[in-house]
């Protein structure tokens, strides 16, 4: 007892000095648009072959963008229907099959303005984040991207140089995660060792988006800084937090998707040593 007691004020602690509730008046607004981007990241540069791949969708309109993880999303969905059908037949136990890691963060950029929604424990945590103007030099070198013609243009991007590709057939200055500011929509980036990448796959402009969440921030979130979510984070995981569905349904043979793409499980051990940001 005690020793959950010792978490648990330096936790409270955190909400009552760093925190507050975000509430926002302004009625959701919906994308114009939806781009799908696949991404791959090398985050162990001596386990080359072993790369962690997720599928982003990045839904915007004139002013505002969210960028958010699709396999999450879809993970999310199958996770819900299962705990509702094994409420409905009354079953404790549920075999949920394959789990692969997908990414917690939401990136929404408003006039430019970046700030990145957590989301852990089925709470959000927003955290704004610098307002300085990515230095962008665009280049003469042009290519054809999913039928539009793209334009190169370099930058140092959260400690790495990144090229990207962009078209201004798509009147948008929004890309894949923190990469914006291009007068135009950015179809495909990557890093200068080619260990992270984004490819954008597919652009959507007509049709419903209902399915899609909103551009807009969730109104329920609590508004702190990066150092004190993690020092949360760090607290539960030294005993504080358990994942709790709050059904009282035990959640059984789960498997854990490395993102691998060579088939095998390697027997060396994993090491984030390539990590996506090197500053923040």
């Amino acid at each position: 007892m005690h020793r959950y007691l010792k978490f648990i004020a330096p936790v409270l602690s955190l909400f009552v000095l760093y925190s507050f509730s975000y509430k926002s008046t302004k009625l959701p607004e919906q994308p114009t648009t939806i781009a799908y981007y696949q991404f791959y990241h090398i985050k162990d540069t001596t386990q080359k072959a072993k790369v962690f791949s997720e599928d982003f969708i990045l839904a915007f309109n004139t002013e505002k963008s969210l960028y958010t993880s699709q396999t999450r999303l879809k993970q999310d969905s199958t996770i819900q229907a299962a705990l509702k059908q094994a409420e409905t037949k009354n079953n404790n136990v549920i075999n949920m099959g394959v789990i692969s890691p997908a990414t917690e963060d939401d990136i929404y950029v408003d006039k430019l303005k970046l700030s990145v929604v957590k989301n852990h424990n089925q709470q959000s945590y927003l955290i704004n984040e610098s307002t300085a103007k990515t230095n962008w030099k665009i280049e003469k070198d042009t290519k054809q991207l999913l039928g539009y013609t793209a334009q190169m243009a370099t930058a140092m991007v959260k400690g790495r140089k990144y090229t990207a590709w962009f078209t201004t057939d798509i009147a948008a200055n929004f890309g894949p995660w923190k990469l914006n500011g291009l007068p135009g929509l950015i179809l495909e980036a990557y890093d200068d060792n080619y260990f992270i990448k984004f490819t954008c796959t597919k652009v959507v402009t007509t049709g419903s988006f209902q399915n899609i969440p909103s551009v807009n921030i969730p109104t329920k979130i609590i508004s702190t800084s990066l150092k004190e979510y993690e020092r949360m984070r760090k607290a539960e995981a030294e005993g504080l937090g358990t994942d709790d569905f709050g059904s009282g349904i035990t959640i059984d043979k789960v498997t854990s998707s490395g993102g691998g793409n060579n088939g095998t499980a390697s027997k060396k051990k994993f090491t984030m040593n390539y990590p996506l940001e090197l500053t923040n």
